[in-house]
């Protein structure tokens, strides 16, 4: 039945129940837009469960936590200047992401301890998750942990499993500096910058190691992809919110 069928037939029923004159069926136009707009829905719908599944199993269960998944910039705690430019930059960050993600670049957030880089890192993947963007936040540990258990799975190429740190169009890393520091692990994170970073998909990296010390755990040519990946970096400089709730 088309949609001109469908609105008469809906019209001699109006008249079968006796409504009155003026209640008059919508126009075949209207349908088709109200049918367009259902349609488009539902295919948001089902491409936010397909990612949401495939994010749910990359990496088992890594990922935001309860706790990460409260934070917001709306309860992010400002009570200095440099922590409301900290905040500006991070939803900056999530205006501006379509534009930096097409060309592959991401933020670093660096410093001590406490100091809210991994409230605003959730918050950045909340907001964007909320705008249907597909993130994964994870710590190194859990990045090479994988890496580890590609070598016991033959079914687990190396191509396949970049492949999988490729699929979320925002990786966050956190804890970088805290792993063992071989070879083998810079070669891997150095592989997963460069393939993000010319692959079009950001990257976010969190550190309490300054600079130099970042530099000296990475080694220079993993420093310098990070920094290639990261046009956005921070530093959180002031007192730990820990302590000062200690």
């Amino acid at each position: 039945m088309t949609m001109i069928d469908m609105s008469q037939e809906v019209d001699k029923l109006l008249k079968r129940l006796g409504c009155p004159e003026h209640i008059k069926p919508d126009s075949p136009e209207v349908y088709r837009h109200k049918f367009r707009e259902l349609q488009h829905r539902d295919e948001v719908i089902k491409s936010n469960e397909h990612r949401s599944r495939l994010n749910n199993a990359l990496f088992g269960k890594s990922g935001l936590n309860a706790h990460f998944l409260s934070c917001s910039f709306e309860n992010y705690q400002v009570e200095r200047a440099d922590q409301r430019k900290a905040l500006e930059v991070a939803k900056r960050f999530v205006e501006k992401f379509v534009e930096l993600s097409a060309v592959g670049k991401g933020f670093l957030f660096i410093g001590t301890p406490g100091t809210g880089k991994n409230h605003l890192a959730a918050a950045i993947a909340n907001a964007l998750m909320a705008r249907h963007h597909s993130v994964v936040l994870l710590s190194v540990m859990d990045l090479f942990a994988r890496v580890r258990d590609s070598y016991n799975d033959r079914s687990l190429s190396e191509e396949r499993l970049i492949a999988e740190f490729m699929r979320p169009e925002l990786l966050i890393i956190d804890e970088i500096g805290l792993q063992r520091g071989s070879v083998d692990e810079m070669l891997w994170l150095t592989r997963i910058i460069d393939k993000r970073l010319y692959g079009h998909k950001s990257t976010g990296f969190i550190t309490n190691l300054d600079t130099a010390e970042l530099q000296k755990v990475l080694g220079e040519r993993a420093y310098e992809r990070l920094l290639d990946a990261a046009t956005v970096a921070v530093t959180f400089n002031w007192p730990s919110y820990r302590g000062k709730r200690g």
